[in-house]
């Protein structure tokens, strides 16, 4: 047994793993990491945060004395029991027995799959297409005329004349309508076009979770014969210490770092918004604050 097999990649700590293998955990992490390859991220205030090898976290362990007994227990977010005197108890799944525990987390599936928490994560770029797409402008059209215009406009175009009694129809607002309604279409046509050079060519994800470790991965979004849009992982996702440890995104999360530091709410070098900064080409967002498994992201694209 080394530290390789327990740690993620970039987490490996032998000091860590020696205080992982002294735990009276150790026994149910080994279990873990047998039974569905689970690794360990950090210790969190006694527990051991888990997490699958994309760096992913799905839960944590600890120890809980319950009628005077100690009790083996792990939680997760991903999984909810119908019964429970308060959200961690339905959030924890409890047994005296490491056998039992790790046999019921099985059997009820309760340790979500690698992959399917790679996608869940991967969709969340639809958040960020939506802000992109804002930030272009507005590109709806609204009706402006009334139902008397609009029956005298009816009338015109099929090439009949309106009734005098009517309202006339304001030649001048016609031209006004006419541009505004032209600049949607101008827009909507950008729109798709940033849309398409954004996330139709591989870009970066990146997101940041409350302990400021990275989650980093490269994707793009296509569209599949019958119209259904899907996303595909150029490049999973992995869990860093620090943005540094990807030379390749040195240079622009640096000047994320230097254009947002006085932003007033950060999370690692990420601002806490929702917002395109066009400047550095990026769309910063979040769906949730940052938890042990919830992250502030910024999706920007390759640049190669």
């Amino acid at each position: 047994m080394t530290v390789e097999r327990f740690f993620l990649e970039h987490f490996r700590d032998e000091a860590m793993y020696q205080e992982l293998y002294n735990s009276p955990l150790f026994p149910l992490v080994r279990e873990l990491q047998f039974k569905f390859g689970l690794k360990v991220i950090r210790n969190v205030a006694g527990a051991w945060l888990l997490g699958h090898s994309n760096g992913i976290a799905v839960g944590k362990v600890f120890i809980k004395t319950i009628d005077d007994k100690p009790t083996y227990c792990f939680r997760t977010p991903f999984y909810t029991k119908e019964r429970g005197n308060s959200r961690e108890d339905k959030e924890t799944i409890r047994s005296g027995k490491i056998s039992s525990l790790v046999a019921t987390l099985s059997r009820c599936k309760i340790i979500p799959a690698a992959l399917d928490m790679e996608t869940r994560k991967a969709k969340q770029v639809g958040t960020a297409q939506e802000i992109l797409k804002k930030s272009l402008g507005e590109s709806r059209k609204v009706g402006e005329f009334t139902a008397d215009e609009t029956h005298a406009l009816l009338l015109m175009a099929l090439g009949r004349n309106p009734n005098s009694e009517w309202v006339k129809v304001d030649q001048n607002k016609c031209q006004s309508v006419l541009d505004k309604y032209e600049e949607a279409d101008r827009v909507r046509k950008v729109k798709v076009e940033e849309a398409e050079r954004m996330f139709f060519n591989p870009y970066w994800m990146i997101g940041v979770d409350e302990f400021g470790d990275y989650l980093i991965g490269k994707y793009k979004l296509h569209k599949s014969v019958d119209g259904v849009l899907g996303c595909q992982a150029v490049q999973s996702f992995s869990r860093y210490r620090s943005y540094e440890q990807v030379p390749e995104l040195i240079p622009l999360m640096t000047m994320v770092k230097v254009a947002h530091e006085n932003h007033g709410r950060n999370c690692g070098v990420l601002p806490v918004t929702d917002a395109y900064d066009a400047s550095l080409d990026s769309v910063f967002f979040y769906n949730t604050s940052a938890t042990h498994y919830d992250h502030v992201w910024m999706v920007t694209p390759c640049s190669t």
